[in-house]
């Protein structure tokens, strides 16, 4: 149930594209991996993921890099969850692939209730927003000592 490094690092090296949105200079893999202290080379990986989903836009050259491609109060939690890993599903049976009903002989009795944390997860994920983030952390850092 737990949402892998990806897409960790991943919304780390997004807030701080979003940090300087909408400023058109881009952000260099380097100066992003130094200061999340993420692996340069899978940050690359995630970038270029992040980049065919739309959310990020590259520029080459010496003083390329990476910029958000659209504004921050529209790329959601869940944009990237979904790009990186694809749909949260607490358990195989609600997977879009998995079984559309339990393999037991008999239904399972917690389905229901899986639906319910894995729609209260999305819903979570499709309203928090870039933005919204990068809001709490300007207020976390204003309020401490």
């Amino acid at each position: 149930m737990k949402f892998g490094v990806g897409v960790d690092y991943s919304l780390k090296a997004l807030l701080m594209l979003a940090e300087r949105y909408p400023s058109v200079s881009p952000l260099r893999v380097e100066e992003i991996a130094a200061a999340q202290a993420i692996p340069e080379n899978y940050l690359r990986r995630l970038l270029i993921e992040l980049k065919r989903g739309g959310l990020v836009a590259s520029q080459k050259g010496p003083s390329g890099g990476y910029v958000l491609a659209r504004h921050p109060a529209r790329i959601t939690m869940g944009d990237v969850v979904q790009i990186i890993e694809g749909d949260y599903s607490p358990v195989d049976c609600l997977e879009e692939n998995g079984s559309a009903t339990c393999p037991r002989e008999q239904p399972c009795p917690m389905r229901e209730a899986w639906r319910e944390v894995r729609d209260s997860v999305n819903t979570v994920l499709r309203r928090t927003t870039l933005q919204s983030l990068s809001e709490r952390r300007r207020g976390a850092l204003t309020f401490s000592i």
